[in-house]
């Protein structure tokens, strides 16, 4: 579990501890202010020792009463906080990409940017087939390996479904292209195929990078 999201858990699961602490002291409250009015109506004893132990059990009460309302106001202020913090995290983690899925779209940028080299390089006859099939391998099973990766339940749903959707045609591309890496130095169209994918998501990239604004020219620098 992220960082982010065990101070989600934390500042959720305070809030509640303090919301039920708060009606606790609200319970608390209202017996003693009963206690109180049953005392208040009740007949004064002639005697000084009763009126005296009477006087001292209304003014046990009274103090019991006013800690109970501090507490419950103290409680209920600072739960009202978490809970305002809980719900800003929450959106905060909807709209942003979460460290596990940050991390997966910038592996998987970098892959269809060298995995489309290499493709280009093929076409161009730059490279040969076995210095080809040696890195196209490896770049080919990273991507396969998107198959079990999937966007936090956090994010917006509409930001898994851009998540989902851009995991899935790397790993489409992944899958495909590793049985066929003998054949791409010897098959243009084959080539011009996976280029056209790698295009089509390129497209899903983009509308990742939009609605998350991650910045591209970043990671263009790095790359």
């Amino acid at each position: 579990m992220a960082n982010l999201e065990w101070i989600l858990l934390g500042t959720f699961i305070g809030s509640l501890v303090l919301l039920i602490l708060g009606l606790v002291f609200l319970f608390l409250m209202i017996l003693d202010g009963k206690n109180i009015k049953k005392i208040k109506k009740s007949k004064k004893s002639r005697k000084k020792s009763k009126q005296k132990a009477r006087a001292n059990e209304l003014n046990k009460l009274q103090k019991k009463k006013k800690k109970s309302r501090i507490a419950f106001i103290i409680c209920l202020i600072f739960s009202i906080l978490l809970g305002g913090a809980a719900g800003y995290i929450t959106y905060y983690q909807s709209v942003n990409l979460s460290q596990k899925d940050s991390e997966s779209v910038v592996e998987a940028y970098y892959l269809l940017i060298d995995f489309e080299k290499e493709l280009k390089d093929v076409q161009n006859g730059k490279i040969d087939e076995k210095k080809f099939v040696d890195m196209a391998r490896q770049q080919s099973s990273r991507m396969a390996s998107f198959n079990s990766k999937r966007a936090s339940e956090l994010n917006k749903e509409e930001g898994q479904i851009l998540l989902n959707r851009y995991y899935n045609v790397v790993k489409e591309i992944g899958v495909n292209s590793s049985s066929q890496l003998q054949d791409f130095t010897n098959d243009k169209e084959l080539v011009e195929e996976f280029l056209k994918d790698i295009k089509k998501a390129k497209t899903y990239q983009k509308d990742v990078f939009k609605f998350y604004k991650v910045d591209e020219k970043t990671l263009e620098k790095q790359a």
